[in-house]
């Protein structure tokens, strides 16, 4: 028997938190396993308006797995037209005898299962429904809009709050146009984009921990989403790249995961080669002060 949550989850923020305790909680006192139906993408990937996701499908099911959850991540085409009643009795036949949801929570074709509708079958179907309300901070419901609205403005402290957790972004380091080595800042590009699509944060130098799969430890950098309009680069696609502090070696084909910490400057077009240089040693002078400060 389950103890179900259903949503997409995105960037499990401490709205998420608040639901997902509530459901192991509850799992615990029925003697139920907990489970996550989890969707990869919000409505707005289908229907327009989307902007990006604040942490890919795999990342968040981990966390949730780590929580000790069981986890199915599902596309919502899959469910997109099935009417509530029946997505109801589908999830019952596979063993959910409780659902933890907020109080807005919809399901089904045209969103016309709701938490009344839940209520008003729960006894005769057997089934425990716990509503509970928004989370908020400071006055404000804990939300992935808002968060992503934080990173747009690239107030990435106020996020890392709501998230409970830093920020993070991953990918593959692939080979680009050297540009960074020519300079003397050796930088490794990072796909972000390998299998679904991420938010970008404001355009601009930001410092980050980061982590190689494979190698152990972690090592401060200093991370330029955008860009790079000094080179007017005709694409016009934007790049992330970061640039670690003392380290010296080859990464390219390697996995890196990025934990954004602090915002440190707008990403900027400078005259020439020789004041990017300048800016870069400032950025990292400024960098190594920051972390020193309040990070060791």
């Amino acid at each position: 028997m389950y103890a179900l949550t259903i949503g997409i989850f995105d960037g499990v923020h401490k709205g998420h938190q608040y639901i997902l305790k509530n459901t192991l909680q509850l799992a615990n006192n029925l003697r139920f396993d907990p489970l996550i139906l989890m969707f990869r993408y919000p409505p707005e990937k289908y229907i327009g308006g989307f902007e990006g996701l604040i942490l890919p499908s795999w990342r968040r099911k981990q966390i949730c797995e780590d929580l000790g959850f069981k986890v199915e991540v599902k596309d919502l085409e899959e469910v997109w037209g099935l009417p509530h009643e029946q997505y109801l009795e589908e999830l019952m036949k596979k063993g959910v005898k409780a659902i933890v949801c907020g109080e807005d929570f919809t399901f089904g074709k045209d969103a016309l299962g709701d938490v009344e509708y839940l209520q008003a079958v729960s006894q005769s179907k057997g089934l425990v429904v716990k509503v509970l309300k928004d989370l908020k901070s400071q006055g404000n419901r804990v939300s992935s809009s808002a968060i992503k609205r934080e990173l747009k403005s690239g107030n990435i402290k106020t996020a890392n709050e709501m998230l409970g957790r830093p920020w993070t972004l991953e990918g593959t380091v692939y080979e680009d146009r050297h540009l960074g080595f020519k300079l003397g800042f050796p930088t490794a590009n990072i796909n972000v984009w390998e299998k679904e699509k991420i938010i970008l944060p404001k355009f601009g130098v930001y410092i980050v921990k980061g982590y190689v799969k494979g190698r152990s430890g972690f090592l401060w950098g200093l991370m330029n989403v955008g860009l790079r309009p000094t080179f007017n680069e005709y694409k016009k696609i934007p790049k992330v790249e970061v640039y670690f502090l003392d380290f010296f070696g080859d990464l390219y084909g390697d996995y890196i995961v990025l934990d954004v910490i602090d915002f440190l400057r707008d990403e900027v077009k400078f005259k020439n080669e020789r004041e990017l240089i300048a800016a870069m040693e400032k950025d990292e002078d400024q960098a190594r002060k920051i972390i020193q400060k309040h990070y060791i």
